[in-house]
């Protein structure tokens, strides 16, 4: 566990540095755009990012829990995953160009902001070293590369403000920041021992990622709809305005979901080995996770509401005055998102992508019905409600229709009801 908490430290430092540093320049950079200009950006990247679930194959979960089960197969599985992660990003790009050239539901600058950024589609595939690095728990390694490419992207984005660099520019800083990170994060796996080549491709072992895995890759589906289908929506039903407004807000709300993700990918390694020890204590270590994020999305939730007015304006300035109420609600969406995360960690642990899924699809669906109900009346308001409304039907309540989930559902409740719960923990200590 001490190995889990020193990774944890480590995520959670690079992504402190990343809100100081990076989201610093990212305010500057909304200041400078606009609502209009900031949300003809946000929708490009929403439309890629809907795309995304393509090129990841839902694969990420499913090899690191092999890479820690089968460590014998590391080269087998990364290169397996390699290829299968390239040639759909490379299909999904190529289908993508089709799209832009055609000229096809995009106006003004948005076919070239969106062949740029859909070079994004290739980062899952060259991104699979990090899936080592992740399951040996050496966070460590990989801080280094992400900060020195944070610092290179921010500095471009400086300089493109004091330039009056155009959107193109900006999209092309996205990409290369990216690109910069992943070729830190495979300089520091190869100095650590990874080594995989070609001739480790087994067709065997990418049949069977794929079987294990389609669930999970329709599931990131699913979550990229209810996750960025609010920008699209408003975008088509209202205009780009409403989407710079909306997205300014939601980043202040999904800064925080590092957070989790960080948690789960350092918990992962020990959940499994009390599994496979004792089921009293797996038990045990799962209400404790979901009480522990639980109790990070309240400390969060509550004062980000609370202070939504202020820190829109401190952030953006009076042009986004109107993101302050979107923000007050989105924010209690992450509530939902560190249980689910939580929760996905033992459903891949437990081998129920199908529910994943399904739940998934469900929260999608509810997402874009409430959005097409309370978009026109509220506008990016209406978006909010809407996303937390669904989140908490796909990562909470969906777990009481499965009689395999119930278990996690009733650990769900609890973590839920923390703050009458939470003087259990402060008697302990």
């Amino acid at each position: 566990m001490r190995s889990a908490v020193h990774n944890f430290g480590w995520l959670a430092v690079e992504k402190a540095v990343r809100l100081v540093f990076g989201l610093g320049v990212g305010f500057w950079v909304a200041r400078h755009l606009g609502p209009t200009r900031l949300g003809t950006l946000g929708y490009c990247l929403a439309l890629v990012t809907l795309l995304g679930f393509v090129p990841a194959l839902g694969l990420e979960a499913v090899v690191k829990r092999d890479l820690l089960q089968l460590p014998g197969q590391a080269a087998d599985l990364l290169a397996s995953s390699f290829v299968l992660r390239l040639v759909a990003g490379v299909l999904t790009y190529l289908g993508l160009l089709v799209v832009v050239l055609g000229g096809w539901g995009l106006s003004g600058e948005e076919p070239r902001l969106v062949a740029i950024l859909g070079l994004l589609l290739l980062q899952p595939a060259l991104s699979v070293p990090d899936l080592w690095l992740q399951a040996h728990l050496r966070a460590k390694l990989a801080v280094g590369a992400q900060l020195a490419a944070l610092v290179v992207g921010s500095g471009l984005r400086a300089w493109l403000i004091l330039t009056a660099g155009t959107l193109a520019a900006f999209a092309w800083v996205l990409v290369l920041e990216v690109l910069l990170g992943i070729a830190g994060l495979v300089v520091f796996a190869h100095r650590s021992g990874l080594r995989f080549s070609g001739a480790a491709i087994q067709v065997a072992t990418m049949r069977r990622l794929l079987h294990e895995s389609w669930p999970l890759m329709f599931t990131s589906l699913a979550i990229s709809i209810y996750m960025k289908i609010d920008e699209v929506m408003l975008r088509q039903m209202v205009g780009p305005a409403a989407v710079g407004i909306y997205s300014a807000a939601t980043r202040l709300s999904e800064m925080w979901y590092f957070l989790p993700i960080a948690l789960g990918a350092s918990v992962l390694p020990a959940l499994l080995r009390a599994r496979d020890r004792d089921a009293a204590a797996y038990a045990g270590r799962m209400q404790q996770y979901y009480d522990l994020s639980a109790g990070a999305a309240y400390a969060l939730s509550i004062p980000v509401a609370l202070a939504s007015p202020w820190l829109v304006r401190a952030a953006y300035g009076p042009a986004f005055a109107a993101a302050g109420p979107i923000l007050a609600v989105h924010i209690w969406s992450s509530v939902f998102v560190f249980l689910g995360v939580a929760r996905g960690q033992w459903l891949v642990a437990e081998r129920l992508q199908g529910f994943y899924l399904a739940a998934t699809l469900a929260g999608a669906v509810v997402n874009v019905g409430l959005n097409l109900v309370l978009i026109p009346r509220w506008s990016g308001l209406g978006a909010a409600v809407a996303t937390v409304v669904a989140y908490g039907a796909a990562a909470w309540l969906a777990s009481y229709l499965h009689p395999a989930v119930r278990a996690a559902a009733a650990m769900q409740t609890r973590a839920l009801l923390l703050p009458l719960r939470g003087w259990r923990y402060l008697r302990r200590s």
